[in-house]
């Protein structure tokens, strides 16, 4: 047993000595983080931009070809309209409204225009730039490139970028927003571009720091009450020596914190494997609501007699076509980029989408898990599992299916649209648990009043400072005691 303590003494010693800098980093990071993130191009204020649609403007326009793959929406771009149609998570081509033919490229004077009425100032530099820079590390923008890398002539310092293939804002940072990231988000995230961009590589990174700090966390716990229990001195910490007493002191009450924030940190990349779970892997059936779009179904339904059925004409901003439980449907945006008004086709006629009812969803439900268990309820509010956020909107109201599969899957169905908003498993709802509650403290309750919850984060990441600290002196300590062993070993 002594040889055990031992050997989980020095996993702990070595652990900790090699991350006790990255931990000071990663709470301090964190601290920033609770109020400032990436920098982004707000797409509440993209979308706020768009030109509103005239009568005028969907003359002569064509409706979407069978030929479009992907998701389809309708917008102004520079007074003229086009079709944007979204193929992956970044990847876009854009068309013509009225021709058809795609637009290859948007050059420098659109950029110059767009920023300028985009920002309220003129753009005093603007460079063309075929790389992704620190301020867009991610890997599924490299389709938008080149960007034209607008400088505003604004006292925030604004740098927009804009896509040459699309020519759409996609990137926003100013200086205040820069500097909280080199000290919040780009540290805690480990958002250095060139491991960023090589994603599987950065990912890998992230999981093993994590797992390191994982074992130094348990075996710290550990070697705590070890160190209480095996010296006969009274007290908690047999420790007199100020950093050794209080890394003790701070490790055996916050321990456990330190611990559940490194664990939810792995499982912010990591899935949560069937077998946690109780499930499996060979009976799990593949769950599934949604469509995608199929334009076939729309009938050639022209842009004009879309707007021609709408209750309110005024301030259009955005068409979306999508096809949801096998029916045509179109989304059209006015002063909300979340929220939209549904329409639908009824013999060949635009008409408003009725609102899904309950028996609406168990007769569907019927029809697509014959072989499945399942139950519909109402979802009045938001709770622990379905909440909306300033990113991802969901309404209040939903229905709720939950089905006796094998994952034990929910899914939440947007009654205005009948299209699933949310999906839920038992892997990733214990992935909410270990990853979201533990890393922000996403409790309903919580959310409710968000000035307390970031004050228990600061008050956490504090204590947990504390540990880290106390920690890296005593690394330096550590690493100095074995050095002058290996200098005096040499002599």
């Amino acid at each position: 047993m002594k040889g055990l303590n031992k050997y989980l003494i020095q996993i702990h010693n070595i652990s900790g000595s090699l991350l006790s800098l990255m931990f000071v980093v990663w709470f301090i990071s964190g601290i920033v983080l609770i109020f400032d993130g990436f920098p982004h191009a707000s797409r509440k204020d993209r979308f706020l931009h768009l030109t509103e649609f005239k009568k005028q403007d969907f003359e002569n326009l064509q409706a979407p070809p069978i030929s479009f793959k992907g998701k389809v929406a309708l917008e102004l771009c520079d007074g003229k309209p086009v079709y944007r149609v979204k193929s992956g998570r970044k990847a876009q081509k854009t068309y013509d409204a009225i021709s058809l033919k795609p637009i290859a490229s948007f050059d420098e004077n659109h950029a110059k225009k767009l920023s300028s009425s985009f920002n309220g100032y003129p753009a005093k530099k603007i460079e063309k730039i075929n790389e992704l820079d620190d301020w867009m590390p991610w890997s599924y923008y490299r389709p938008l490139l080149p960007l034209y890398k607008c400088k505003m002539s604004d006292p925030a310092h604004t740098v927009l970028y804009i896509s040459e293939k699309t020519g759409e804002i996609v990137q926003e940072t100013n200086r205040r927003a820069r500097w909280s990231a080199r000290f919040g988000a780009i540290p805690h995230w480990i958002y250095f571009k060139k491991l960023r961009l090589a994603k599987d590589t950065w990912k890998l990174v992230v999981i093993i720091l994590s797992s390191i700090g994982i074992i130094m966390c348990l075996t710290g716990i550990y070697v705590g009450f070890l160190r209480k229990n095996n010296r006969k001195k009274k007290g908690i910490t047999p420790y007199k020596k100020f950093w050794y007493k209080w890394h003790h002191l701070t490790g055996f009450f916050f321990g456990l914190f330190v611990f559940t924030f490194i664990l939810s940190g792995f499982f912010s990349l990591a899935s949560v494997p069937d077998w946690m779970v109780g499930v499996n892997s060979e009976e799990k059936i593949d769950i599934e609501w949604n469509q995608k779009l199929d334009l076939s179904s729309h009938r050639n339904t022209l842009p004009i007699e879309i707007f021609n059925a709408l209750n309110d004409k005024e301030g259009v901003r955005k068409i979306e076509w999508k096809t949801v439980l096998n029916t045509p449907q179109f989304r059209v945006y006015y002063k909300d980029y979340q929220k939209s008004k549904v329409y639908t086709l009824e013999d060949d006629r635009v008409i408003p989408q009725k609102q899904f009812t309950l028996a609406d969803v168990k007769q569907k439900s019927e029809e697509k898990f014959k072989n499945t268990k399942f139950s519909v309820v109402e979802q009045n509010d938001y709770d622990n599992y379905y909440s909306g956020s300033a990113m991802y909107y969901l309404p209040t109201f939903a229905y709720k299916i939950e089905l006796a599969d094998e994952a034990n899957t929910w899914l939440y169905i947007d009654p205005a649209s009948g299209e699933r908003i949310k999906k839920l498993t038992k892997n990733t709802r214990l992935r909410r648990w270990l990853y979201r509650f533990f890393h922000t403290l996403d409790l309903a309750i919580l959310k409710q009043n968000d000035t307390l919850r970031k004050t228990l984060l600061i008050l956490l990441s504090l204590v947990g400072l504390a540990v880290s600290i106390t920690g890296l002196m005593l690394s330096f300590k550590w690493f100095r005691r074995n050095y002058n062993k290996l200098i005096n070993t040499k002599k």
